[in-house]
């Protein structure tokens, strides 16, 4: 068994101070593998206090876009060397890769924290009309890191969020899950078992969000992400949702400006997706997937604040 969380830390630096190192932090999560979303941070930023910790392997990607912003973005897959769930042969992966389209290069040369590279890039008659340019695009902000760990293949994933009217980043976040999808399908076609985590920003149904409104579902991204899911044809399970069918009031992100948190009054946009079959010797992954066989549960941490406040739990 391996135990995975997924967190928006809505700032690495800030919550390490929150717990007083980052080794609390991660200790504090009580898990194997442990995958951090909007890191805000840059490059420079990359200093021993925020992404060493005794005990893990940490595996970094930053934004590389020059928008003319600050330090945003960014996502942290720490990795438990010595694991209580798991054997090591689980926790830690055999292979990691900056991106997902399989253009940036080796893990080394741009600051990924680790020494493999996976090794399943994706060949040019797979990606149709995506061009190089807009997978190099896509990738510059630092947006996913993907591990394998042998036994299934990890992306964590920070989707972009995108005001109604920004055209611009409307098609970039086409583009964004254009490209993860055909990611997705290339390696579950390979036989691999996929594994996608993180803040999607996308709240896929009206149960997911406190004042959806009568046309809620019909927005063009919560359609996507529906269809990649088992119940409309797609091959991922959504661990919460399908764990808890019924649940209203679970809820991930929140209005930070009116203390939204507080109240509950949110959506849930940080998903567990997974896909894949189990490990027993069958022919049937509609009986014995992953999900159906080796999945406990899949519950939100809500003593654990997605927000600014200087209180660690609420």
């Amino acid at each position: 068994m391996v135990k995975i969380v997924t967190y928006n830390v809505n700032g690495l630096r800030p919550r390490v101070a929150q717990h007083g190192s980052l080794r609390r932090l991660l200790d504090s999560l009580d898990a194997d593998i442990i995958c951090f979303q909007e890191t805000k941070l840059s490059r420079q930023d990359l200093s021993g206090d925020v992404i060493m910790a005794e005990g893990y392997e940490a595996f970094i990607s930053c934004n590389r876009s020059s928008r003319g912003r600050g330090p945003y973005s960014g996502v942290a897959t720490f990795c438990r060397v010595t694991s209580a769930f798991a054997s090591q042969e689980v926790a830690l992966p055999v292979a990691a890769e900056e991106g997902f389209a399989g253009l940036q290069g080796s893990a080394k040369d741009n600051e990924v924290i680790g020494d493999f590279v996976l090794d399943m890039p994706m060949d040019e008659e797979d990606l149709g009309e995506i061009t190089r340019e807009e997978l190099l695009r896509v990738d510059n902000e630092g947006r996913c890191i993907i591990t394998d760990h042998g036994h299934f293949v990890l992306f964590n994933i920070y989707g972009p969020s995108i005001g109604e009217d920004d055209e611009e980043r409307i098609r970039f976040k086409l583009l964004f899950y254009k490209i993860l999808q055909k990611r997705w399908e290339f390696l579950l076609a390979l036989g691999k078992r996929v594994f996608v985590v993180g803040d999607l920003n996308i709240a896929p149904s009206s149960i997911d969000r406190c004042d959806a409104s009568p046309g809620f579902e019909k927005q063009m991204f919560r359609e996507w992400l529906r269809s990649m899911l088992r119940e409309h044809g797609g091959p991922f399970f959504d661990a919460f949702r399908s764990k808890h069918p019924e649940r209203t009031g679970a809820y991930t992100c929140f209005n930070q400006k009116v203390g939204a948190e507080e109240y509950n009054y949110g959506s849930r946009i940080d998903h567990i997706l997974i896909s894949g079959a189990c490990f027993h010797d069958c022919n049937s992954v509609e009986d014995h997937s992953i999900f159906h066989c080796h999945v406990a549960d899949c519950e939100i941490m809500n003593h654990f604040r997605r927000g600014d406040s200087g209180n660690i739990s609420k």
